[in-house]
């Protein structure tokens, strides 16, 4: 259960939600932080701190998409309201409200 919470009108709102996305789709990759680290400009503590529900680690648009490139993900989809249909065309058989 995430210790920050904010509502959709709460500017950090987005945070959550693309922090959560981020996590879900290197899994879903096969990835480790270790390896999504080593495969990205960024060190692995940045990356524990975004993905992590004790943390709030606020993150550019620039480096949103350059994890979207480095994970091979539509960046629209770690923003998106819905995407289940996107995770079925996926092959992903997740609750996907867990990460919205």
């Amino acid at each position: 259960m995430t210790m920050f919470n904010p509502k959709k009108d709460d500017i950090n709102y987005i945070y959550l939600r693309a922090s959560r996305r981020i996590k879900m789709f290197r899994k879903y990759r096969g990835l480790t932080q270790e390896k999504l680290s080593m495969n990205s400009t960024f060190s692995r503590g940045f990356i524990a701190n975004i993905e992590s529900p004790k943390t709030f680690q606020t993150f550019s648009l620039g480096v949103l998409y350059y994890l979207s490139l480095k994970l091979d993900i539509p960046i629209e989809l770690f923003v998106k309201e819905d995407i289940s249909k996107e995770l079925k065309e996926l092959g992903m058989e997740i609750n996907e409200n867990d990460y919205k």
